[in-house]
């Protein structure tokens, strides 16, 4: 899927210039990605696993459960700067994007290539991430992958992941925030 409007291409190259940064573990990079009011929710779901699944939740026909709801740009950072720490490397292998059928969201989907830095235990989850930009910038990633998995790594959440993980609870309880859509 390929669209040619100037919005879906900018929304590309900054969701691109996002994943370059963590694979090089460049935290000013990311943040220069982030609007102050970023969001980062991440989606629990095996849909990932398969095409279909993927298709399906590109297209809106799948969902996931909010497990981690990460919200400002730095709470996002602390996230990530631990993520930095537990993981060596941090890359992405046989990735593509993706763009919705309406060309209003880009999606990149990839197996993690990574080692837990404390135990040196392979880590080979499966992601999609979907990125909503706005004038250049990411106000909200969604990303959907096996959360069990991450889980039974051991990996200890930090101070970011454990509001996020707190405040999933609270989606999954209100009455105008959504547990399911990512939205």
């Amino acid at each position: 899927m390929t669209s040619t409007g100037p919005t879906t291409r900018s929304t590309l190259e900054t969701a691109k210039e996002f994943i370059r940064a963590v694979e090089a573990k460049d935290i000013d990079a990311v943040h220069d990605t982030l609007r102050d009011d970023v969001e980062q929710l991440f989606m629990h779901s095996n849909a990932v696993t398969s095409g279909q699944g993927v298709a399906d939740i590109v297209a809106g026909r799948r969902r996931g459960l909010c497990v981690a709801d990460v919200s400002g740009r730095e709470e996002v950072l602390g996230y990530t700067r631990g993520i930095f720490d537990k993981f060596d490397p941090l890359v992405w292998r046989d990735h593509e994007w993706k763009v919705s059928p309406d060309g209003g969201d880009v999606y990149f989907y990839g197996t993690g290539d990574m080692v837990v830095a404390r135990t040196g235990a392979p880590y080979r989850n499966t992601y999609l991430t979907r990125f909503d930009v706005v004038d250049g910038k990411i106000v909200r990633m969604a990303e959907y992958g096996d959360v069990m998995m991450y889980a039974r790594l051991g990996v200890r959440p930090n101070r970011a992941e454990f509001r996020s993980l707190l405040r999933a609870v609270r989606r999954m309880f209100s009455p105008s925030r959504s547990s399911r859509s990512g939205r």
